[in-house]
């Protein structure tokens, strides 16, 4: 499903940087505003009125969601995961190592089972089946709930009740000294608080580096020098490590040509560069990945771009955004997106057998990818 992109394009090809869509409704495509806008305090971010009393933040929620980033910033910097790598390594190679090979793997189921089981076991600290599925379950019922479903908006009610409460009971039979649950909790914040961080956290963390792993392997599968200097890389380095410069460069083009989150709604809340309040902008991640001015062959897949010298503008390149609302766990997926890559290159090789259908929804997402697995 390609129409909202398509629209997208036709409206960013009439303007110059800062396209009128509709009333109050401007697109932001030109690199250096994009910056500027998404850096603006006087942005915010559109707020979905699909809440309830136990998934609220309260009357101050952005203001306690402002303040556990930064006390969970620390838990989520490269130099905190260097210690989760052998774990994430371990965990990685279980799951991979379960694969046919030779066979055919539906690549997105693979990698959401993949990448949830690292995720519950970084931020709680030890592993969780049944909270991964709850988890699942909530976003797929949340994706339904954007369409006219019947009962679609009770069953994500009770979804997101259920990831509640399982969350709340595992940090009180559970809690870890290890987690985030522990920083935030050193940090003085409640019991309700720091459900709804960790729930926050497994949520942002589940489909869309899941989406990511996902378009790198179909890259891959599509580009058999690059797989094969990638798995060489791999290979090199027997013990578990995220230094690897080339698979580091095949994720950072994977988002660069296929951001997950392809598309941003802001709202201003305050007159910004000639735009009233109330104005909502919308960014496309997407559309600015391609600008042929800070990329040279901007649709083609060229993880080499990304050698030392190579710093694209930051409205040039933003698939965990900009400005104060950037993903926190930006650091985290990159590492943990390089350490998965790396094992699954050094148990299997990838060869395309069906084709994905680009999704351009809440998530631009390779439907029904397949990928014969082959030994490595």
């Amino acid at each position: 499903m390609t129409e909202p992109l398509d629209a997208l394009i036709t409206a960013a090809r009439s303007g110059r940087g800062v396209t009128e869509l509709e009333r109050g409704l401007w697109l932001v495509t030109d690199p250096t505003e994009t910056e500027r806008l998404l850096a603006s305090k006087g942005t915010s971010t559109v707020r979905s009125a699909r809440r309830t009393g136990f998934t609220s933040w309260g009357p101050n929620g952005l203001d306690t969601w402002m303040a556990v980033r930064r006390a969970a910033h620390p838990f989520l910097t490269a130099s905190r995961l260097t210690s989760a790598i052998p774990v994430i390594a371990e965990q990685a190679e279980r799951a991979v190592s379960g694969w046919p090979s030779p066979g055919v793997v539906d690549v997105r189921d693979e990698t959401v089972s993949l990448i949830s089981a690292v995720n519950v076991r970084h931020l709680l600290g030890e592993p969780s089946e049944a909270l991964s599925a709850l988890v699942e379950r909530e976003l797929v019922l949340a994706g339904r709930a954007r369409r006219p479903f019947p009962l679609a908006s009770r069953r994500l009610r009770h979804a997101q009740r259920a990831t509640y409460s399982a969350i709340r009971q595992h940090i009180r039979s559970r809690p870890s000294p290890t987690g985030l649950q522990a920083v935030l909790t050193d940090h003085g914040f409640g019991e309700h608080t720091v459900t709804l961080a960790l729930r926050t956290m497994l949520l942002s963390s589940h489909h869309v580096p899941a989406t990511a792993l996902a378009w790198a392997l179909h890259e891959l599968s599509t580009h058999p020098d690059v797989q094969e200097s990638a798995r060489a890389e791999a290979t090199a380095h027997p013990e578990p490590t995220a230094d690897l410069p080339l698979c580091r460069a095949v994720i950072r083009e994977t988002l660069r040509l296929h951001p997950p989150v392809w598309q941003l709604r802001r709202q201003l809340t305050a007159p910004t560069r000639g735009l009233p309040t109330g104005t909502t902008l919308l960014f496309s991640p997407y559309l600015n990945h391609r600008d042929p001015n800070s990329y040279p062959e901007p649709s083609g897949f060229r993880p080499q771009r990304w050698g030392p010298g190579f710093h694209p503008a930051p409205g040039a390149y933003l698939p965990f955004a900009l400005g104060p609302r950037t993903c926190p766990a930006s650091q985290l997926a990159l590492t943990q997106l390089t350490v998965i890559l790396a094992a699954v290159l050094k148990n299997h090789r990838l060869t395309p057998h069906r084709d994905p259908a680009p999704t351009f929804d809440a998530l631009h997402a390779p439907r029904h990818l397949r990928l014969r697995v082959l030994p490595a």
